[in-house]
């Protein structure tokens, strides 16, 4: 196991992804609550993250495939439930094309993309 990071959290494993302008991180963390996935996207300008719990791990990613594997024209939005957390998947376009937007919303935090 790698250092601490936010009091107790520690980082089991971290990922980096770079895509055009933009950084993706995946880290698996453990706290005394549990693990869990946080995903940040990181531009230079901004940074957005999402935390999926461990146990909605696998939900998360079976959606994310389902919009890897779906033709564009058939995708539409999805949400996934997970303890006090919703996940919004959406398909959008802008000038340079489609992308998925991932987006959190939960009882303590507002939402997050």
């Amino acid at each position: 196991m790698e250092g601490t990071a936010g009091g107790n959290d520690v980082e089991l494993l971290c990922k980096t992804l770079q895509f055009e302008h933009k950084l993706f991180y995946f880290d698996l963390k453990e706290n005394p609550r549990g693990r869990y996935l946080k995903i940040s996207e990181k531009t230079s300008s901004t940074r957005s993250t999402i935390i999926v719990p461990v146990n909605g791990i696998v939900w998360f990613l079976d959606l994310f495939n389902y919009y890897v594997n779906t033709d564009e024209r058939e995708a539409f939005s999805k949400e996934l439930k997970l303890d006090t957390k919703v996940f919004y998947f959406d398909v959008g376009e802008n000038k340079r094309g489609r992308f998925l937007k991932v987006s959190e919303a939960s009882v303590s935090r507002n939402q997050v993309q």
